[in-house]
């Protein structure tokens, strides 16, 4: 007996336990559970307001020389002086003598022009004495009737005449000759490249250097079709209206102002039209306008009225905005793009004032998506689980938005209802009256 018990007692011992732990665990309290709310992805928005926009057209071009050309030799000789402005690069004044040929042959030919001019001049002086005496001598001699051309000597006279002239002529072209040794400048300008120097003999014809102008500066900006439905480039050109250069040098970007000059046709091969702008003394400027460089140009067009511009960056495809609704979700819209630019887009039709847009660039996202939105640098309320009977949800201006559309009898959107039944269906806290409307109104 005593060794039945001793077995038989440990065993009841173990069994009390094993009960004891079953009627422990079956009857253990349930943990409480919190709603479970879903994240939200954090952006940045802001309010569309209507307002006016001035299109503001962008194109390039080459600073280029208003006049350039050729510097010619008009006579034959050898240079005998070369200015020190003669170099490639070197600027010079309008009336600078650049390069002198000999001169003494030229000095030869006009004192050799003006001493036939002295003769002949005295040759027209016998002529003109012989006429005036043989004039006297018809009436001495007492002879009716007038005299002849011939008796008067005027076929003599006019011979000398018109060899005095053509001496005269030989004088003024020996001097302008002479002149011309004077290779001097036309207008206020820099030499690009020369093609003669010290001591080099020229024929009449030779080109000496190139040269342009630094009087003014033209740049030759292409326009699209599409940028001329904004802007009437011609008129733009007849009122002489401003343009404004801008360039990176060394870092630092640089602005000039230019005017518009006249336009040209359209370019056979680019279908586009080109306008001339000009800027006078490009090189004396604060900050010198080159010929060669490369500069941005922007022209003021037409100004749109009750639009609303938004950053280009916000545009999706093109044709794409994302707005943020009154639920805190993420809707796509199709809207028409009356004008971009690389900072802006100009939407005219789409939109609504009071509507929030999307600022932020996200990847893939889809209609509902649940957002947190900053909105012109005002930061979300931070949404937490309601405790109470459900008022301090009417203090959310969305929720007091939906009560109103619910009150006054208007219908949620699709995309809403689809939300708000996502929030319910995870345990997120939604008004009693919300939920109650999303239940009735699903049946």
């Amino acid at each position: 007996m005593k060794l039945l018990a001793k077995i038989l007692l440990p065993l009841l011992v173990l069994a009390v336990c094993v009960l004891a732990a079953r009627a422990v665990i079956a009857n253990r309290p349930e943990p409480s559970t919190r709603p479970q709310f879903k994240t939200a992805t954090t952006v940045d928005a802001t309010r569309l307001a209507p307002e006016s926009y001035t299109v503001k057209l962008k194109t390039r071009g080459e600073i280029s020389a208003a006049r350039e050309g050729s510097l010619v030799a008009e006579v034959a000789g050898s240079i005998t002086e070369v200015s020190s402005d003669f170099v490639v690069g070197g600027t010079f004044l309008k009336g600078d003598v650049l390069l002198q040929i000999d001169p003494r042959d030229y000095q030869i030919a006009l004192l050799l022009a003006e001493a036939n001019f002295a003769q002949v001049s005295a040759s027209l002086a016998e002529e003109q004495a012989r006429s005036e005496q043989a004039a006297g001598d018809w009436s001495k001699l007492g002879r009716k009737g007038k005299p002849s051309a011939l008796t008067l000597r005027k076929p003599q006279l006019a011979a000398a005449k018109a060899a005095l002239e053509g001496a005269r002529g030989e004088v003024q072209k020996a001097q302008l000759d002479l002149e011309r040794t004077k290779i001097m400048a036309l207008y206020d300008g820099r030499i690009r490249s020369k093609q003669s120097d010290l001591g080099q003999y020229v024929n009449r014809g030779s080109v000496l250097a190139q040269i342009y102008s630094t009087e003014s500066a033209e740049i030759r900006l292409p326009f699209t079709g599409n940028q001329l439905k904004y802007v009437d480039i011609d008129k733009a050109a007849a009122t002489q209206s401003a343009v404004t250069l801008q360039a990176t040098i060394s870092g630092e970007l640089q602005e000039w102002t230019a005017s518009l000059s006249r336009t040209e046709g359209i370019d056979p091969t680019s279908r586009q039209l080109y306008a001339v702008a000009t800027v006078n003394n490009p090189t004396s400027l604060e900050n010198p306008l080159r010929v060669g460089q490369f500069v941005e140009a922007q022209v003021t067009g037409k100004t749109l009225n009750n639009v609303f511009v938004i950053p280009r960056s916000a545009l999706r495809e093109d044709k794409q905005v994302l707005l943020v609704d009154e639920l805190g979700t993420l809707q796509s819209r199709d809207v028409n793009v009356e004008w971009k630019d690389a900072e802006v887009a100009v939407i005219s039709t789409g939109l609504k004032a009071g509507e929030v847009l999307n600022l932020t660039s996200l990847g893939s996202i889809t209609n509902g998506m649940r957002v947190q939105a900053t909105i012109d640098g005002v930061a979300p309320q931070v949404e937490r689980p309601n405790r109470g009977n459900g008022n301090s949800a009417d203090q959310s201006e969305r929720m007091q938005r939906l009560k109103k559309m619910i009150d006054s009898g208007e219908e949620i959107p699709a995309m809403a209802r689809q939300r708000i039944q996502a929030r319910i269906d995870a345990g997120e806290q939604v008004p009693p009256w919300l939920k109650k409307h999303i239940q009735e109104t699903s049946k």
